[in-house]
């Protein structure tokens, strides 16, 4: 694969905390650093415990030339993403983002997010005017997100046609796409 500047897509992380033991704490940085330092991807992580810091950092991802990937590491549920004490529905995390991520990459690195029928997210596409949504169905173990988080963040680097990224990252990880529930929408 070769990367072409129009295809770079450098990526805003919301991050929740994962548990309540911040002294050694779970963090996605460093597959964010890691997919730095292999092939150039620029990321900024932004942490968000409240309703008011996750509204302030996507005000400020929004206005990030270049960034085009918003990760969304979070614990979820069916339809949604947890805050420490708060739930937030796609509906709801839609009338937050509005129309300020239009052709931006979702990535609800969250388990069980997207497991919901298919009109919910494409409604949720259709309010945000987002690319594309990516997401777990299923309950996912942090290794296996891990790594899964490094293979796609890398393959979406290659692919000016999103549809050509999902067919040939289906095709050559089936078995962890099948096992994790992986899957993508389009707008």
């Amino acid at each position: 694969m070769v990367k072409s500047k129009e295809y770079v897509k450098h990526v805003v992380c919301l991050e929740s905390f994962w548990t309540y033991n911040v002294e050694d704490r779970l963090s996605v940085g460093p597959v964010l650093e890691l997919l730095g330092k292999t092939n150039g991807t620029r990321s900024v992580i932004l942490t968000c415990g409240t309703i008011d810091e996750l509204k302030f950092n996507l005000e400020i991802a929004r206005q990030m030339k270049g960034f085009r990937i918003l990760h969304l590491a979070f614990h979820g549920y069916p339809g949604g993403i947890h805050l420490p004490d708060l739930r937030i529905d796609m509906e709801k995390l839609a009338t937050l983002m509005g129309k300020n991520f239009r052709d931006w990459i979702i990535f609800f690195d969250s388990c069980r997010t997207i497991n919901v029928g298919k009109d919910r997210i494409l409604d949720f596409i259709s309010a945000t005017e987002v690319k594309m949504v990516i997401g777990y169905k299923r309950e996912v173990g942090w290794m296996d997100s891990a790594a899964l988080d490094l293979l796609i963040l890398n393959w979406l680097q290659f692919y000016k046609d999103l549809r050509k990224f999902w067919k040939g990252f289906r095709r050559v990880y089936r078995d962890m796409v099948g096992n994790s529930g992986l899957d993508v929408y389009y707008k």
